[in-house]
């Protein structure tokens, strides 16, 4: 059966890609306007999202922060029980009451991760605007070897992240998870051994998991990056496209990093890193999405990615600040350099010519 090829405009319809950047970019941060406001009643002094992900995360420092800024709040306001698997959960530390607290009373702030499905709703709405139809979408798996081509780099990524981090800070890295308080590692509540954590961690967490209920969030990003804005790109070439889309992407989780996202830094050091991890790890889903015409692929790989990425911050976080360390700081953003300068190697530098066809008769 012969291989259905990515169609290709043979212009650039500027119309399209200004509305699409424009729509989600207004609608994005119109909603980041909301989490900032929110934001302020969880800390006056700092609306930041940085400080809802540690208190989520029980860390003592952020929830001293929290009760500090909040002195009406009594320990008879916070809860002892939360519902659980197979029954009601006791909480028995102060961090773990005041994280289901905050959870349940700021509710609103968590609306940030509502951004991720509004590209795919702004290039739906833009498809219907235009007639353009939904044929040319990606909608197919596509092959197997390009999903095991996909994590591949992924994973390889991560471990090279985990043995960069080590090297640099001279600390191995915390499989008993100490750092983060734990006493001991258990899975569904029974005490395992750090080989055991970390399998699970990495096969069931970091690859399976993500292809079930997280990949329709990938899906909302990647059917707008890939299936309509590199889409229109295109003409252009692959790496002028491949550029422009990632750095659209990149600036376009600005606000949130402001708030203290990824980086847990208020200004513009953290988005211009972001911006080259996007360029980068673009790279990677750019070329997936043409070589594969599939976004099923690169929602699959968005997803790995960031199902992945933590388990760096978990082993290794705690050994430099976020803006130096792997897996998004400079040492991270040198190890998507080279492996991004590999994948040109294998692949004549991206050469996307075999799997794109040219579109006849492009309406403005």
């Amino acid at each position: 059966m012969k291989k259905k090829k990515l169609l290709v405009r043979n212009s650039v319809s500027w119309k399209r890609v200004f509305w699409f950047i424009g729509l989600t970019y207004l609608i994005s941060f119109l909603l980041c306007g909301f989490v900032y406001v929110q934001g302020k009643k969880l800390d006056p002094e700092k609306p930041a999202i940085k400080l809802y992900t540690d208190i989520s995360q029980k860390d003592p420092q952020a929830v001293a922060r929290y009760l500090e800024t909040h002195p009406e709040i009594s320990e008879e306001d916070l809860p002892s029980t939360v519902p659980g698997v197979g029954g009601v959960t006791e909480l028995n530390t102060l961090e773990e009451k005041v994280a289901v607290f905050v959870s349940q009373k700021h509710l609103p702030i968590q609306a940030f991760g509502a951004m991720m499905i509004f590209p795919a709703l702004i290039a739906v709405i833009l498809r219907l605007i235009f007639r353009d139809g939904f044929r040319n979408s990606g909608f197919r798996f596509g092959k197997a070897s390009n999903y095991f081509w996909t994590l591949g780099f992924i994973v390889v990524f991560t471990f090279l992240s985990i043995l960069a981090n080590t090297l640099i800070s001279g600390q191995a890295p915390d499989w008993q998870l100490k750092e983060m308080g734990m006493e001991s590692l258990a899975l569904v509540g029974k005490p395992v051994s750090p080989f055991l954590f970390w399998v699970f961690q990495f096969l069931i967490v970091g690859v399976i998991a993500n292809l079930t209920f997280p990949i329709i969030m990938m899906f909302g990003e990647e059917y707008g990056w890939r299936s309509y804005l590199l889409q229109h790109l295109l003409p252009l070439g692959f790496w002028k496209a491949n550029i422009i889309t990632g750095a659209v992407w990149g600036l376009w989780h600005a606000p949130v990093i402001l708030m203290g996202y990824n980086y847990g830094y208020y200004n513009i050091a953290g988005i211009f890193l972001f911006v080259l991890v996007c360029i980068l790890i673009g790279t990677l889903f750019n070329y997936m999405y043409i070589r594969g015409n599939s976004v099923i692929l690169t929602s699959a790989g968005h997803g790995w990615f960031n199902g992945m990425v933590p388990s760096i911050i978990l082993l290794t976080g705690y050994m430099g600040k976020e803006t130096l360390i792997a897996p998004l700081g400079i040492t991270g953003i040198v190890i998507l350099c080279i492996l991004v300068w590999v994948g040109a190697k294998l692949t004549g530098n991206y050469d996307i010519e075999p799997f794109i066809e040219k579109e006849a008769g492009n309406a403005a």
